[in-house]
């Protein structure tokens, strides 16, 4: 395979953006069961011959407390992804996901749009801090037009959160929740129908750093 990549990226004071295009070209796209990808997870590899892979990539970070006039750190993060992928050729696979191939069927299980963004509020002592992801349905089998709700995931909006505390200057106590409004979404449809995104989940515990 090989990848080719164009961007921009400017820098001033706290403010960090960037603007990257991204095109993969692979001459044999290989593709493994595992659980992860929803296979079975026996690992075997499948060939899925000429694949292309293009997008963008957009991200911007900055800290507000100059503009606020605060006196503790406000960092806020945005990062956009947009990604498509076809395959260039028919071929018949075993592979769950891919099945019966036509050439221009997009892969599975890649999103055309990802969104994460953050705010958060920070001093010596102790930091908060929000953060909201999106990531679009996307189709669960290779194929193309429009998505069938039977065969993709779908669309997930999750907010997160995170405190620390800082107790001296090895030893730390956070909390955090992800998927504040316990949202329920599918994000996967191997190896065995319908699998849910990760419901409401608390955390809670003691960071002990070692050594200078």
């Amino acid at each position: 395979s090989i990848n080719y990549e164009a961007g921009l990226r400017v820098r001033s004071g706290s403010l960090r953006a960037e603007l990257i295009g991204f095109f993969n070209k692979y001459e044999n796209l290989l593709g493994r069961d595992t659980l992860a990808t929803g296979g079975t997870g026996s690992g075997d590899l499948f060939n899925g011959g000429k694949v292309r892979v293009h997008g963008l990539e957009a991200a911007m970070s900055a800290d507000l407390q100059g503009s606020l006039g605060a006196k503790f750190s406000v960092p806020v993060s945005v990062t956009y992804t947009f990604t498509r992928g076809r395959f260039e050729n028919a071929f018949q696979s075993q592979y769950g996901p891919w099945g019966a191939v036509a050439a221009k069927d997009e892969l599975p299980y890649l999103p055309a749009h990802q969104l994460f963004t953050s705010v958060g509020v920070s001093t010596p002592r102790w930091l908060a801090d929000v953060s909201a992801s999106y990531v679009a349905a996307t189709r669960t089998r290779a194929g193309q037009g429009a998505l069938d709700p039977a065969t993709s995931t779908e669309r997930a909006f999750v907010l997160d959160a995170l405190g620390e505390y800082v107790i001296d200057q090895r030893l730390r106590v956070y909390a955090s929740v992800q998927n504040v409004a316990n949202q329920s979404y599918i994000v996967a449809r191997q190896p065995a129908g319908a699998r849910p995104g990760l419901p409401r989940t608390f955390m809670a515990g003691l960071k002990f750093g070692i050594g200078r």
